[in-house]
C-alpha cells in the first residue's frame, strides 16, 4: 500500500529545495522569528497612529466667532443658528436690553466642516432681519463672521 500524499505538501517541500539557504526568504522568516514580538509592538503602534489620525479629525474643537450686526445699538435680540448640510447643529438666543454691543462673541465647539450661520436680529420697535454667513470649522484664532442679507 502506498502513502497517501497531499499534492500541496509534495509542492511545497519542492519549492523549500529550491530556495537557496541564504536566499531572502530564509532570512526573512529568520528575521520574522527573532523579532516577532517586536514586529508585532510595531504593527500595532502604526495601527493605532491611523486610528488617532482618522478620528482626531472629527473631534469637535473650540471656535471662536465675531459678529459685527448692522445698527446695532438698536438690536435687543440676536438668535444665531448654526447648520451643517441642512441641519442645524447649534443654536443660541442673545438679548441685550440696552442695545447689542459693537462686537459680539460667540463661542462654541465644531466638528470640522462648513457651516451655514442664520442669524435673525430684532430691534426695539419688534421689526426683525435676516442675515447669512458661512464658517469654517476649526479655526485657528477668532474668526469674523460676514453677515449679508
Amino acid at each position: 500500500m502506498r502513502p497517501v500524499v497531499d499534492p500541496d505538501e509534495d509542492a511545497l517541500e519542492d519549492d523549500e529545495e529550491d530556495l537557496e539557504p541564504d536566499s531572502f526568504f530564509w532570512r526573512a522568516v529568520d528575521f520574522y522569528g527573532k523579532h516577532r514580538r517586536r514586529l508585532a509592538t510595531l504593527t500595532v503602534g502604526v495601527f493605532l497612529v491611523a486610528v488617532a489620525v482618522t478620528i482626531g479629525g472629527a473631534i469637535p474643537r473650540e471656535v471662536d466667532l465675531d459678529y459685527r450686526f448692522p445698527d446695532h445699538a438698536s438690536v435687543v435680540e440676536a438668535t444665531i443658528e448654526y447648520s451643517q448640510e441642512s441641519e442645524t447643529v447649534r443654536e443660541v438666543t442673545l438679548r441685550w436690553p440696552e442695545g447689542a454691543p459693537g462686537l459680539v462673541r460667540d463661542t462654541l465647539d465644531l466638528s470640522p466642516g462648513d457651516y451655514d450661520v442664520d442669524v435673525w436680529l430684532v430691534d426695539r420697535e419688534g421689526e426683525g432681519r435676516h442675515l447669512r454667513g458661512a464658517v469654517t470649522a476649526p479655526a485657528d484664532g477668532v474668526v469674523r463672521v460676514r453677515l449679508r442679507e
